[in-house]
């Protein structure tokens, strides 16, 4: 199991060598601040996370719980010593008084139980090891949303870029417009209308602005901190995120070995089993041995000694049904623990078939999109030269400024969407992509 985990830790490992490797930012400190002015590279905003993010401080608390509950499982396997004193005085009225000391240390110690203790013990580590699993595959549930946030804000930030370049060229447009309808070669309507044109441009110019700010807020969220300055999150998309590089039948071969949930569910398995076989033992007797020595007198508590050995034998005879209850509720426990697995196995192999496919069709429309961005461009240009020239029209030219606005932001869209689908497979998969 351990060697499992080592697996599963070292594709946690993996993300972030690749993403320096990869060279889309440059690594900070490990000490989780945010100075002033630092870029935020995706890189430092993972590190943060993996320190800062409250559901990974209460995986490791729980890891820690768990630990503590091993020992108290494995303590009873493990001697016991009482001491305990009492003094006494007694008054006559016809002698002088007397006092009495009485000291007892007991050893005790379990010398055979047919396997509870260790049983127990079992089923402790099993869930600590599962334990672990679940922080592992907390920290890529992090890592995934930081990842998917630090893209918004990107994309936000394009959005931003957009608006602000289509407010520019309807203000171009309404000073066209203005000059056209001085020298008499316009209608004012011309002009109306590029004013109402370029008032809805500023409204989603605002629009814009607010998306960002929240598009900020998540990745923060994302972080575990309260709020990052704006302006500091370097634009990727173009460069990308890392490439899977994974075939989908290797993907899914891949994800049921490596997925952190997985191994963890396997696990519970094992600790299920675990819990049968100690239910099971509940009728069977128990051997254990103690010493004592007591110390006593009156006033002098070494007068008299006493040493005492014994080993007793304790055999349950009647439970009132205790056990054979039990035993039926583990063998339940297990049988929902193995289908638990079962339908965990099966929402893996859909969740990376899924995002697999959303990876390819998000590849295909980033293509597809630069097309059209790259026509609607000309589109414009075209339009522009005819409305400066007089002879173009004011709905040709409106069409020209959102259409162009429209196929930038499909580029922006693609490019989100194939990161994010490409971080998405790698999550799927378990994060082992090498």
């Amino acid at each position: 199991m351990e060697k499992i985990y080592a697996t599963a830790r070292a594709a946690l490992g993996s993300l972030a060598f690749v993403l320096v490797f990869c060279g889309l930012a440059r690594a900070g400190g490990t000490s989780g601040d945010i100075p002033a002015g630092e870029p935020l590279t995706i890189t430092r905003c993972i590190e943060i996370a993996l320190e800062r993010h409250p559901s990974l401080r209460e995986a490791r608390s729980s890891i820690e719980s768990q630990s503590a509950r091993v020992g108290e499982a494995a303590a009873s396997a493990r001697p016991q010593v009482r001491v305990s004193s009492s003094y006494g005085r007694s008054y006559s009225g016809s002698g002088p008084e007397s006092g009495s000391i009485n000291t007892d240390i007991t050893l005790s110690q379990t010398l055979f139980d047919w396997d509870r203790t260790s049983l127990s013990v079992k089923g402790a580590l099993l869930e600590l090891e599962a334990r672990r699993y679940d922080e592992s595959g907390s920290e890529m549930d992090v890592i995934r949303d930081v990842i998917s946030a630090y893209f918004s804000v990107n994309r936000s930030e394009r959005t931003l870029g957009i608006a602000m370049e289509r407010l520019d060229n309807y203000e171009k447009r309404l000073r066209w417009a203005k000059d056209f309808y001085e020298v008499g070669t316009k209608a004012r309507i011309e002009v109306t209308k590029a004013e109402t044109d370029l008032a809805n441009a500023k409204l989603d110019l605002v629009s814009a602005r607010g998306a960002l700010q929240k598009a900020n807020a998540s990745l923060a969220h994302a972080m575990g901190v309260t709020d990052i300055e704006p302006g500091r999150v370097p634009d990727i998309l173009e460069v990308g995120f890392v490439d899977p590089g994974v075939g989908l039948d290797e993907a899914v071969e891949t994800a049921v070995r490596n997925r952190e949930d997985y191994l963890a569910q396997s696990v519970r398995i094992d600790a299920s089993e675990a819990s049968l076989e100690l239910a099971r033992k509940g009728m069977k007797p128990t051997v254990t041995g103690s010493a004592g020595y007591t110390l006593s007198g009156e006033n002098d508590p070494v007068e008299n000694r006493d040493l005492r050995l014994s080993v007793g034998l304790s055999i349950p005879v009647a439970d009132g049904g205790q056990t054979a209850a039990r035993t039926r509720q583990a063998e339940a426990d297990l049988e929902g623990a193995r289908a638990r697995g079962e339908s965990l196995r099966q929402n893996i192999v859909m969740q990376v078939r899924t995002a697999h496919a959303s990876l390819e069709e998000a590849r295909e429309s980033v293509s597809a999109a630069r097309e059209a961005a790259r026509q609607a461009l000309e589109t414009l240009k075209l339009a522009q030269g005819r409305y400066a020239a007089g002879v173009g029209s004011s709905l040709e030219i409106s069409d020209a400024v959102d259409g162009y606005a429209s196929a930038q932001m499909s580029v922006a869209t693609a490019l989100y969407n194939e990161n994010t689908a490409e971080a998405e497979l790698i999550r799927a998969i378990g994060g082992s992509f090498q």
